[in-house]
């Protein structure tokens, strides 16, 4: 009998039709020659891969009225090669067309009958080139472990073969079905345990009202985000725009400014945004926020499901100053880390999961979709980075050129930025509710010039050699 951890349910419990929880990501496939690259043999490959691991043919069984969170069951006659599709975009190509269609299809809810996960192979690009679109449910997996399942998919070279699936390590296990008598007292249980729970939280929230702080300190927790153009009712439809940067300017940067790779990533970023808002002349006087997802699994854990929290970190978009930008992120980045460490932050997303039942959880995030504006904002937008291979990879014989990262949108955030590492290249997918973000390709096209504004700031700055 294996129930959803509280983390894992909570991504059920705040969907809503118009915020669908799932993740996922294009990866642009090269077929090499020699290898007869096609949608049935695609389907064979990943039927091969995935069939013999266990969690893709778990299904969800909800306990009703959301009073306890639900459980796995295995899907009986489970076939990967029904969660595989095929279509075709049509001529002529452009990565806008593109754009379009992967947001028409990643906007759909996922079917909570069926197992939690599905691909798309897009066919009709230039060279005979393909894109597979997967799509997971956020419960299903985080993003790092949905990096680690990668392995399963892809290969060191075009041509390998592997005797038996690489193994993952995944403690959980489920059954085909949970009698009514065990879901009643599994619930009961649980339910036993809230009152306990929810003290917790309070107690840490009461510690943070009443301890001691400097008037900086204080200020600094109290601020919440200012508006942005996307923060606002979010509705249904998606788009996705994409770009990249060299990874190895972007390490240079870090060890040269003595901060991290994150930061970085967060200045660049924030210039961008910066100079997109003021192109539209909204851009706030005082800095934007973003929230930034942090791990909490250790460097060897490879296990699946969820193990996050979210940390508020400056933005720096008041500061036109490029260095001056990177370093008040990184001085914000670590006191959000050290508050982490001394379990001074309000963890949110533990407080979601853990003291509130899975039905009144899903109320109150209904709620908070529709109040828009009205509702506190502790964040303008969700930045996340993930680690993938430094190296190239294949998948079905075909090279991955290029690997998109696709994430969903939180209630009053119209913005996701989701940043991935792979083969020298930083790819950066930027999810957007095509009303609230109509210029989406622009602005993700100034993260590449905010780079170089950056490059050029820090070769001024200590007259050192030119980094491009």
């Amino acid at each position: 009998m294996q129930q959803l951890t509280p983390q894992d349910a909570v991504f059920l419990s705040i969907e809503t039709p118009e915020l669908p929880a799932h993740i996922g990501g294009l990866a642009f496939l090269a077929p090499t020659e020699g290898i007869d690259f096609s949608y049935d043999h695609f389907v064979e490959f990943v039927r091969e891969r995935l069939g013999p691991i266990e969690r893709f043919s778990w299904q969800l069984q909800e306990v009703p009225f959301g009073l306890d969170r639900p459980y796995w069951v295995t899907r009986e006659n489970f076939d990967p090669a029904d969660h595989i599709h095929s279509i075709r975009i049509p001529a002529p190509y452009s990565p806008e067309a593109l754009s379009k269609l992967v947001g028409r299809i990643f906007e759909r809810p996922m079917d909570r009958s069926r197992p939690l996960w599905d691909m798309v192979l897009i066919e009709g690009l230039p060279g005979g080139r393909f894109v597979m679109l997967w799509r997971m449910h956020h419960c299903l997996m985080d993003g790092a472990s949905g990096a680690n399942l990668s392995e399963q998919l892809f290969d060191l070279s075009a041509d390998a073969t592997r005797p038996a699936p690489a193994e993952i390590v995944d403690q959980a296990s489920a059954t085909t079905h949970v009698e009514d008598r065990d879901v009643a007292i599994r619930a009961a249980r649980n339910a036993a345990t809230l009152p306990l729970k929810q003290s917790k939280y309070l107690r840490t929230a009461l510690k943070g009202l009443f301890e001691k702080k400097t008037p900086e300190e204080a200020s600094a927790e109290t601020t919440l985000a200012p508006a942005a153009p996307w923060n606002g009712v979010v509705g249904g439809h998606r788009g996705l725009a994409w770009s990249s940067v060299p990874f190895e300017d972007v390490k240079r940067i870090k060890n040269t400014l003595g901060v991290t790779v994150n930061d970085v990533v967060l200045g660049i970023t924030g210039g961008a945004i910066r100079g997109y808002l003021q192109e539209q002349g909204s851009l706030p006087e005082s800095s934007l926020v973003a929230s930034v997802p942090c791990s909490m699994r250790t460097a060897d854990d490879t296990s699946l499901g969820n193990q996050i929290r979210e940390m508020p970190i400056s933005w720096a978009t008041d500061i036109e100053d490029p260095i001056e930008r990177v370093m008040s992120i990184h001085e914000s980045s670590k006191k959000a880390k050290q508050q982490v460490r001394d379990g001074a932050s309000f963890d949110f997303i533990g407080m979601m999961s853990e003291s509130l039942l899975p039905g009144a959880l899903s109320l109150f995030m209904r709620g908070a979709a529709m109040a828009g504006e009205k509702m506190p904002l502790p964040a303008n937008a969700v930045v996340s980075n993930v680690p993938m291979a430094p190296f190239p990879l294949f998948c079905a014989g075909a090279r991955i050129e290029q690997v998109v990262p696709i994430s969903l949108l939180a209630p009053t955030q119209g913005l996701n930025i989701t940043v991935l590492s792979y083969d020298g290249q930083l790819h950066f997918g930027l999810v957007h509710d095509p009303k609230l973000v109509p210029h989406a390709w622009d602005l993700a096209g100034r993260v590449a010039k905010s780079l170089i504004d950056l490059q050029e700031a820090v070769d001024h700055e200590l007259d050192a050699d030119p980094i491009l």
